[in-house]
């Protein structure tokens, strides 16, 4: 029996929008990583539903871009919950959610 793991992110997107060069996709990718991260840490460290929202809104059109849809459905969902002004359910999320950054930052090899 064969096990099959999605992808966290679509490479080939980034190749569409910035071409085949390594050294740009590198660059995209590490640029990515760094706004996923300070999301990440943004949503973790404050409580403020607005912060949470903006820092999610921006990660789920970031995640949207090079084709990470675990994600981007994640960010979608911490934003929806921010707007409720639901912490508890952000809080709930936000395991799945970092385990979504880590599953991106060890497919481009920063793990």
């Amino acid at each position: 029996m064969t096990t099959t793991v999605a992808i966290a992110y679509d490479r080939a997107k980034l190749v569409e929008l910035f071409g085949d060069d390594a050294d740009t996709l590198a660059v995209v990718e590490r640029e990515f990583l760094a706004t996923a991260r300070g999301a990440e840490r943004e949503i973790a460290e404050t409580t403020d539903c607005t912060t949470i929202a903006r820092a999610a809104h921006r990660l789920k059109g970031a995640s949207g871009m090079i084709g990470a849809a675990g994600l981007c459905q994640v960010a979608e969902a911490v934003e929806r919950a921010a707007k409720a002004h639901d912490l508890s359910s952000i809080r709930r999320i936000n395991e799945t959610f970092s385990l979504e950054v880590r599953r991106v930052a060890d497919q481009v090899g920063a793990g």
